[in-house]
């Protein structure tokens, strides 16, 4: 048997380091983008003010770990401690490479949790340093630590030796409890602007002869939402990707990312708003292996651009082109607004559930709507505001009658005529109608609605009127009790009151006389109550008095004239009669029924022949 030649290759050099280990900051100057922590840090090594525990805190990639190193460094320099530690001596080098085994040591909070971790680190913790100045600890994703493992570190936190200082990093501050908090000086790292990791990114691609466009750049640090570390990183995957260069096209790619002429044809079918073409532009989408997720994602992005550049923000990371800003006039700021939160919401939906492609076209089928906003409505109707206030104050407007409210309604039953007022009493109040409109009569009486238009149509008098003329008075013992039905709708109990009262006039006042003390009282403190029933029932106002009268031994009052027309009294439904039941025996019905006592058992009743 010939044996099959086997080319062997030279194992791969393991010389290559990423960007993200290669271009990690040795120093304070060379952090970017935390300048006052940086700062703080110097001001406390220049003035020997060195805590026992620090906690850095802030999201991934932002440099915790790495400043917890070159603090480290510079505490245990052999120049030290100093602002700038040398990189030259064992420690530094050993601190930086990460590879320090013996005053510096790194734990990950994640893999040493437990409790008796923590104490073989506070028993190792006692010893001093073997070469440097002082013991450092760096604990990583400090809390993962479990509560208990905590309280066994808690003592050496409050009282530790002079030679130990521990370092702390979390992403998640909030699960330290807040006793080991409050015994560390706490640094919250922020995420770095996005000018600073593009300008940093450009530095690197210069360093590195890398060919790369400001776009491409401009999309990662999009992408990365201020970590410096996951900029690095996907810069390093990109340029393995197209090693000849880095273009917008290829990172776009390299991201899955959609092409951006996929994402305006689609925003351009939905402002046409015809739902059987977003339904197709969408099916078409699916068909050619598109994510409707990421389709959705980059709609909002694009939505995004378009409400800055209408505005007109300065973003260093928008790539403005004419195509942007003649899309961006298509639409207002309620609408790009409106549709960036419907997009929020279907990508939220999109994630739970079982049927994404469904969420996404109901979504898609509300933004192509055409709808107007809450704030163009309130700006419309304040213009119409202003426009009435406007008639209002010219020369002979007269205001539309005060319409009449549900409670203050008329009843369903009114008299089929109104008497006329008489000559010459159109002159107690200039502009004032104190009567009833005249009704048409007909065999059948007048409907409720022409009633109510008739009550509506004639403007109310706002101010009393002089002298009573007999014909008002007339009117309002006529119609005093439909008044009494008017007020029972705002005030049953003050209505009940008023049916107690004798009607009396004086030459410019009604006057209402009552038996007892108590009902003149309420009702004397309730006439403001009176005025919008009175108005809208009589189309004047009085000036209304009351009056206690003590009735006489012997000598009935009559409480209401004899004009006054009889209410009607509410009669109650009689009850309804009650059923009897007599008891059956189960041999005395059906064959079916008995089968079904077998099941159920019961006792069987039929109703009464008496009942």
């Amino acid at each position: 048997m010939s044996q099959i030649p086997v080319q062997v290759l030279n194992p791969p050099s393991m010389s290559y380091i990423v960007f993200a280990r290669k271009y990690r900051p040795q120093s304070f100057d060379d952090l970017v983008g935390q300048l006052s922590v940086s700062q703080t840090l110097q001001n406390a090594l220049g003035s020997s003010r060195i805590a026992h525990a620090y906690i850095f805190s802030g999201p991934r990639g932002v440099g915790k770990t790495t400043t917890a190193r070159i603090l480290a460094k510079c505490l245990n320099c052999e120049k030290g401690p100093t602002l700038q530690p040398c990189h030259k001596c064992d420690s530094c080098v050993s601190i930086g490479q990460g590879t320090s085994m013996d005053d510096v040591l790194e734990i990950d909070g994640a893999s040493n949790r437990g409790i008796e971790q923590i104490r073989e680190l506070r028993e190792n913790a006692k010893y001093s340093p073997s070469k440097s100045r002082y013991r450092i600890y760096i604990i990583d994703e400090a809390h993962q630590i479990t509560k208990d493992a905590f309280g066994a570190l808690l003592k050496t936190l409050e009282e530790p030796p002079s030679h130990v200082i521990f370092m702390m990093a979390t992403t998640e501050v909030h699960k330290i409890p807040a006793p080991i908090l409050s015994r560390c000086q706490r640094f919250s790292l922020r995420p770095i602007a996005p000018d600073l990791v593009f300008n940093h990114l450009k530095t690197i691609c210069q360093k590195e002869k890398v060919k790369v466009e400001d776009d491409a750049i401009k999309n990662i640090v999009r992408f990365v939402e201020g970590s410096l570390r996951d900029a690095l990183s996907l810069l390093d995957q990109a340029l393995v990707f197209s090693p000849d260069g880095i273009t917008t096209k290829s990172l776009r790619d390299l991201l899955g990312l959609l092409p951006m002429e996929v994402v305006t044809s689609f925003a351009s079918v939905l402002v046409e708003g015809q739902p059987p073409r977003i339904l197709q532009s969408l099916n078409e989408s699916v068909q050619n292996g598109i994510d409707l997720t990421q389709l959705a994602k980059d709609l909002q992005h694009y939505y995004h651009m378009l409400l800055l550049v209408k505005a007109e923000v300065k973003d260093p990371l928008l790539s403005e082109s004419q195509s942007l800003r003649e899309n961006a006039q298509k639409y207002n700021y309620e609408t790009l607004e409106r549709n960036i939160r419907l997009l929020s919401r279907a990508l939220e939906e999109m994630r739970r559930s079982d049927m994404p492609r469904v969420v996404f076209e109901t979504y898609a089928l509300r933004i192509g709507q055409k709808t107007l906003d809450v704030r163009n409505l309130i700006e419309r109707l304040g213009k119409w505001e202003t426009q009435e206030n406007s008639f209002k104050g010219a020369k002979g407007f007269s205001p539309p009658a005060k319409s009449i409210r549900p409670s203050q309604a008329p009843p369903a039953s009114l008299p089929k005529s109104f008497p006329t007022p008489p000559k010459g009493m159109e002159g107690t109040q200039k502009g004032a109608s104190t009567f009833l409109p005249q009704q048409k009569s007909s065999s059948e009486g007048p409907s409720l609605s022409s009633q109510s238009t008739a009550l509506a149509t004639p403007p109310p008098s706002t101010s009393k009127i002089g002298k009573i003329e007999p014909l008002l008075k007339e009117t309002i013992q006529t119609h005093w009790s439909h008044f009494i039905d008017d007020v029972a709708k705002i005030k049953q109990s003050l209505a009940s009151t008023l049916e107690e009262a004798t009607l009396s006039f004086s030459e410019t006042s009604l006057i209402l006389e009552f038996d007892k003390t108590f009902s003149e009282q309420m009702v004397n403190r309730s006439l403001a109550l009176l005025e919008s029933p009175f108005l809208n029932r009589f189309h004047v106002l009085l000036s209304i008095q009351t009056k206690s009268i003590p009735k006489a031994a012997g000598a009935p009052r009559s409480k209401t004239p004899q004009t006054l027309e009889a209410r009607p009294r509410i009669v109650a439904p009689p009850p309804e009669p009650t059923l009897l039941y007599e008891d059956v025996s189960p041999k005395d019905v059906e064959p079916d029924v008995q089968r079904v006592l077998k099941f159920f058992p019961g006792a069987l009743k039929r109703e009464s022949p008496s009942s």
